[in-house]
């Protein structure tokens, strides 16, 4: 007896057939979501600028103008005014230490050292008349000394040969009684003479202490007028160049007026103006490196002195040359220099562009090695100097990062690079 046969609903064909439907679906969706949802933008290779993601040192610098000054720098000026009389040298040249550069003239100057000269002479003179004077009071405190010690002895002789006859009735006694008040009167008047003479050389030995005291002081005026002559002649402080000179013949400097200045030749230093921000993170000590090459080579210098003052939103430092100043140096010349603030950290850096600025360091366009279609993609970029950003995730090497403006890329999440070599 025959039976029916019952088809299958799932075979084998029906069911290649659905993964065949399903797989076509999911490309069309993927492709959908990928190429349809996907905001994509199309510019020429030409209209952007790449950089690989490497690894290599990130050093942290700021960039800084430096002007070139005399490591030390003397001003001459007139100290006490004066006609210029003489001028022994001329502006720029090299003078040693010492040199006579400028005479002057002062004509008070020179009255008051002859005055000084002759309150001197006076005071000495005076001080040598009482030192004679005051020997010739002590010699005769002397004598008068001798005689009452003289007179003195022989009341005292007569006194003891009238006591001595007192008892045999040879003299009276009233006499005896006469020689004992006139030895007692020459005894007194020898102590007196004494007191006196020691009196006196306590107050010659005070005047004449005080006399010295005046001619020292006097001495000492006439130093300093002598001194300020002398400073009429102006000298170089030190070896190096008279950088300026303002005097002419016959004319009047007054007291404190800027004749010229004179600059070591020795060795120069940088003085760069910083932004205030960076005021805790520079310190004596730092180094910075020029931008330009000098002498055909970068020359590296280091902070010796820093200014706390803000002037302008700015600070000042002195940077002196590491090894000596190039000789191609020249007073008022304008260095760049790259000032390290961080020091130097090995990672993953990109070049520096205008898109740190458009996206904050948050978020950039990648391309895959040898790809031609940038992603958007989260980052985390650090810190940044002209040249390099410092990478801390999102990158990894060899992975190219489009770094010019994102102005046009904004709402963009893809960009396909057309033309030119990627």
């Amino acid at each position: 007896m025959d039976r029916p046969i019952e088809r299958r609903w799932l075979t084998r064909s029906r069911v290649i057939g659905a993964l065949v439907i399903l797989l076509a679906a999911g490309a069309a969706a993927f492709g959908y979501v990928r190429y349809g949802v996907a905001r994509t933008l199309t510019v020429s290779r030409d209209r952007i600028e790449l950089s690989t993601v490497r690894s290599g040192e990130f050093r942290e610098y700021i960039p800084v103008t430096g002007t070139v000054d005399p490591r030390e720098t003397v001003y001459l000026d007139a100290a006490d005014g004066g006609q210029v009389a003489q001028l022994m040298v001329e502006e720029g040249a090299y003078v040693k230490a010492g040199e006579p550069l400028v005479r002057l003239n002062n004509t008070n100057l020179e009255l008051q050292v002859l005055d000084c000269e002759a309150q001197l002479a006076e005071q000495l003179d005076r001080l040598a008349s009482t030192k004679l004077q005051f020997e010739q009071t002590r010699l005769t405190h002397a004598q008068q000394l001798i005689n009452a010690k003289y007179q003195a002895s022989e009341a005292e002789k007569r006194l003891e040969r009238l006591v001595s006859l007192k008892g045999s009735g040879l003299v009276r006694r009233s006499d005896v009684e006469d020689a004992q008040l006139e030895f007692g009167r020459l005894h007194s008047l020898e102590e007196a003479q004494a007191q006196a003479a020691v009196v006196d050389e306590a107050l010659q030995r005070e005047q004449i202490s005080q006399l010295d005291r005046t001619v020292a002081g006097l001495n000492r005026n006439l130093a300093i007028a002598r001194q300020n002559l002398d400073d009429l002649v102006i000298k170089a402080p030190f070896d190096g160049e008279l950088t300026m000179l303002d005097a002419h013949l016959g004319e009047s400097k007054l007291a404190g007026q800027r004749i010229g200045q004179v600059d070591r030749t020795d060795g120069f230093k940088v003085e760069a103006l910083v932004d205030e921000h960076y005021l805790p993170r520079v310190a004596i000590g730092e180094t910075a490196t020029t931008d330009t090459d000098i002498d055909g080579k970068v020359h590296r210098l280091v902070v010796k002195k820093l200014y706390p003052q803000v002037t302008d939103r700015q600070f000042k430092v002195d940077l002196a040359f590491v090894g000596g100043a190039p000789p191609a140096l020249r007073r008022g010349q304008t260095l760049q220099l790259r000032l390290d603030i961080g020091g130097e950290r090995k990672g993953l850096v990109v070049a520096n562009g205008p898109f740190y600025d458009d996206t904050g360091g948050q978020w950039v366009f990648v391309l895959p090695p040898g790809g031609s279609v940038a992603h958007r993609r989260a980052v985390q970029l650090g810190r940044r100097n002209l040249e390099q950003v410092e990478v801390l995730q999102g990158l990894v090497p060899g992975e190219r990062v489009i770094v010019s403006s994102y102005d046009s890329f904004k709402d963009i999440d893809r960009v396909v690079l057309s033309g030119g070599t990627t």
